[in-house]
């Protein structure tokens, strides 16, 4: 009389049922281990679009700072504010992004004083609710979603150190 599978004293598939168990239960636990840090990491970091737009908006900051800088360049050399954007772009040397790096927008430039101005460009997250404020040495570049202008006064020297 033969043995049936399974039996006692049979040719040992019950040893491999239970390691084919085994190993199943295995890559279930280690599938929902994988899902669970796939979600936790999503929560943590953000999801990608949201990556995207925060990466975009540190963009526009930067651009905005560099613009900054570059104005204060050119009331070094002249002696008063640039008239626009794309007088101080056109300066030489400058390499400067005057435009949104999505919607193609020029970013707003306007003079409200003899040495104050404000920069003005349209952002898709508030950096309130990140850690990061896009935030260089003395200068502030926090924003809240939306269309957002900042105040600027170019530093003379001698006067404002």
């Amino acid at each position: 009389m033969s043995a049936r599978p399974g039996d006692a004293g049979g040719n040992g598939d019950n040893a491999n049922g239970s390691a084919s168990r085994a190993g199943r239960w295995l890559a279930i636990v280690a599938s929902v281990v994988v899902v669970a840090t796939v979600v936790a990491a999503i929560v943590v970091m953000g999801s990608p679009s949201a990556q995207r737009e925060a990466k975009l908006d540190a963009r526009r900051a930067a651009d905005l700072s560099r613009i900054g800088s570059a104005i204060d360049r050119w009331v070094d050399r002249n002696n008063a504010l640039p008239p626009d954007l794309v007088a101080l772009a056109a300066e030489p040397g400058a390499h400067l992004a005057i435009v949104d790096p999505v919607t193609a927008a020029s970013y707003a430039y306007a003079i409200t004083g003899a040495r104050s101005y404000e920069l003005c460009a349209t952002f898709t997250t508030d950096t309130a609710q990140s850690d990061d404020v896009n935030a260089w040495p003395g200068e502030a570049w926090g924003h809240d979603a939306g269309p957002h202008c900042f105040q600027r006064k170019v530093k003379v020297p001698g006067k404002d150190e």
